[in-house]
């Protein structure tokens, strides 16, 4: 099941602002559902209440690819190489708790992306490949 949280979203037509669940995590192995619109951009989308405007919000977002021992961040805002690498070391900090941890984290290749067509082509070929 994804990892969901609940923020508050500014619409961009009328301004209200309101709450709606996003998407933080994606377990590809598990919510194949959440593949096709993650491949279309549509992982993160909300509608307003009030005047019915939806938008598709371009936020940080985990991706859980198994079997093939990958994690993504796929983090818009991670253009910049010391962006990238603090996420890096929040992950490896992560990974460091414990035995256990560290022992996944040997296993699993951690990749922060932010380039929205290098996440389709992604989830894409793991498509291809798991169906």
């Amino acid at each position: 099941m994804a990892g969901t949280s609940i923020i508050t979203v500014d619409c961009e037509k009328c301004k209200k602002k309101y709450e709606s669940e996003v998407v933080d995590h994606i377990d590809l192995s598990e919510d194949r559902d959440l593949a096709k619109s993650l491949k279309t951009g549509k992982a993160n989308r909300v509608q307003c209440p009030k005047c019915k405007k939806v938008m598709y919000l371009d936020r940080s977002l985990v991706i859980n690819f198994e079997p093939e021992s990958l994690i993504v961040l796929y983090d818009p805002a991670a253009r910049r190489k010391a962006v990238r690498e603090e996420h890096i070391r929040e992950y490896n900090t992560v990974i460091g708790i414990n035995e256990t941890l560290e022992e996944l984290g040997e296993e699993t290749e951690f990749m922060v992306i932010s380039d929205k067509k290098k996440l389709r082509d992604l989830v894409t070929n793991y498509l291809k490949e798991h169906g």
